[in-house]
């Protein structure tokens, strides 16, 4: 289809589109400039919205700062019910404040702040843990600890506040070179686009009228030359009337007159050549053939050895496969042991705590018999007071009092055993604990060797398909190997054809007509470069 457009209508379209591109760079100048601009106001509509956010957060953090503080108030005046109340209101506060900071977290920050950004966020996770350390001693209803804490915060507010003051001033100034900056390039821009435009229809308009003149006519004219010599007539004179590109054309147009010429007179030996070139065509035809064959011959031993690789691989994957299945056994068993040795621990655990109860009511006998010889000791002081009438209560009293005093040391025996008994307990409690650990990594390193034995595996599988894709592409080229030798045997039939065509050649060299069958021995001059001028003609030579 674009061999039918004329170079007329090719050129006025090439303008046209020049145009029309030049037009639309305009049009998308003017509106990428306000683009531009409101790409900028929204990127300072960006910064801006960074304040809020902030103002927003610090104020919540100051409202959660003064409910603390009330609750420690009331702490310190032991005033217990309003310190709830008080206590969540700040986390609200506070909960509210973190959701505000991170709102200003993820407005995007220009590079010239990023510093002052991250210093105002360090600032700010200092002030909210001093606030959680306030909150947490409020809670337990720790006055003097929330007291320090409260003086923390007041200090770590004020340093926030600080670096919150340095960012929103830089953010101002930035906010403000932005917008002064794109307002100068946005007028710049317009006026750009419309010089651009006013040049471009100027340049179109000059580049038809040059066209027209420097290369339209003489086109015509070449193309005159070139329907002469189409119908066999190099005789006709062509003359070279410029330096330009056109000027280049003509002499290579020349040129190929010329050529054409000492052609024609050359054809013949050059058919006794292609005669010649033929036969050694045939023989190089013999000898490619004979090393085809000994290359197909090689091709079959290589995949003979690849079928043997590719059984080994397939059996070292089926090896892999079974180490690997040994290796998932292995690892059930060491997690079956692990979990015998976790209930081991919960017994120990439990033997612990019994000895512990036991351990408590020792005490507690242990205590009965301390009150049990204090009142035998009462009721001897009685039993005296009362004389010979208390002497029989004195003898019992005394073998209460005999008897607790035994109660007792038994009681502080039982106890220093069972003591021993907690102690030993424990000792093992760690010892199994420790042999759970032991047995984690036991299953750890067992999970690592399948891991490990499963990738050999499928390392294994990629080996054998690997070594079927090369056995198939050997097999290729021995199927291509053989076609290569049929390709010889149609070469040495093409050496044939060719001597055939050599001699329709010579007969197609007659339709040309030359001036009195003359012989221009012409050298090929190279086309002139873009930057004008040609080269010189050399002279025709006659033989």
């Amino acid at each position: 289809m674009l061999e039918r457009i004329k170079v007329r209508t090719a050129m006025v379209a090439v303008f046209a589109c020049f145009l029309a591109v030049l037009m639309l760079s305009g049009a998308l100048t003017w509106r990428n400039a306000g683009r531009s601009a409101a790409e900028i106001e929204g990127l300072n509509q960006v910064a801006v919205n960074q304040v809020d956010p902030l103002f927003e957060a610090s104020g919540a953090a100051l409202r959660a700062r003064v409910a603390l503080l009330e609750a420690l108030a009331n702490l310190q005046a032991n005033h217990l019910d309003p310190v709830a109340t008080l206590h969540q209101q700040a986390g609200a506060a506070q909960r509210q404040a973190a959701t505000q900071f991170q709102r200003y977290v993820d407005v995007p920050k220009e590079p010239a702040a990023a510093e002052l950004a991250a210093t105002l966020q360090t600032r700010w996770r200092a002030y909210q843990s001093v606030l959680d350390e306030l909150a947490a001693a409020v809670d337990a209803g720790q006055a003097e600890p929330a007291l320090a804490a409260m003086n923390r915060a007041q200090q770590a507010e004020h340093a926030f506040q600080r670096d919150m003051e340095a960012f929103l001033a830089r953010v101002q100034a930035h906010s403000d070179e932005v917008r002064s900056g794109a307002e100068d390039t946005h007028v710049v821009a317009r006026w750009s686009a419309i010089a651009l435009a006013a040049l471009g229809v100027l340049l179109t308009l000059a580049g038809w009228l040059f066209v027209r003149r420097a290369v339209l006519r003489p086109l015509l004219e070449a193309g005159h030359h070139f329907d002469r010599i189409a119908d066999g007539d190099l005789t006709a004179r062509i003359e070279v009337r410029s330096a330009n590109e056109i000027g280049a054309l003509f002499a290579a147009l020349k040129r190929m007159q010329e050529g054409l010429t000492r052609t024609i007179a050359v054809m013949r030996r050059g058919v006794d050549e292609i005669n010649v070139g033929a036969a050694e065509i045939s023989a190089g035809n013999a000898n490619l053939s004979s090393r085809t064959e000994e290359q197909a011959a090689a091709l079959e031993e290589t995949a003979a050895t690849m079928e043997e690789l590719a059984t080994t691989v397939k059996q070292n994957a089926d090896n892999a496969a079974q180490a690997n299945q040994l290796a998932a056994v292995s690892m059930q068993v060491a997690q079956r042991g692990g979990e015998s040795v976790a209930q081991v621990v919960q017994t120990m655990h439990g033997i612990s705590a019994s000895s512990r109860q036991i351990a408590d009511i020792v005490t507690v006998i242990d205590g009965i018999a301390f009150q049990t010889n204090i009142l035998a000791l009462n009721a001897a002081v009685e039993a005296a007071r009362a004389g010979e009438q208390g002497k029989g209560f004195a003898v019992v009293a005394g073998e209460v009092r005999s008897l607790a005093q035994r109660a007792a040391q038994a009681a502080k025996e039982i106890k220093a055993l069972i003591e021993s008994s907690v102690a030993t307990v424990r000792a093992g409690s760690q010892q199994v604990a420790s042999a759970g650990g032991t047995m984690d990594e036991v299953v750890a390193s067992v999970q690592r060797v399948a891991d490990i034995m499963g990738e050999i595996s499928a390392a294994s599988a990629q080996q054998a398909s690997g070594i079927d894709q090369v056995s198939l592409a050997i097999s290729q080229m021995d199927e291509t190997t053989q076609q290569n030798a049929a390709l010889v045997e149609q070469a040495a039939a093409a050496a044939t054809a060719m001597e055939e065509q050599a001699r329709h050649l010579a007969a197609a060299a007659a339709v040309f007509r030359t001036q009195g069958g003359a012989i221009i021995d012409v050298a090929a001059a190279p086309l002139a470069g873009p930057a004008g001028g040609h080269a010189a003609l050399p002279p025709a030579a006659a033989h």
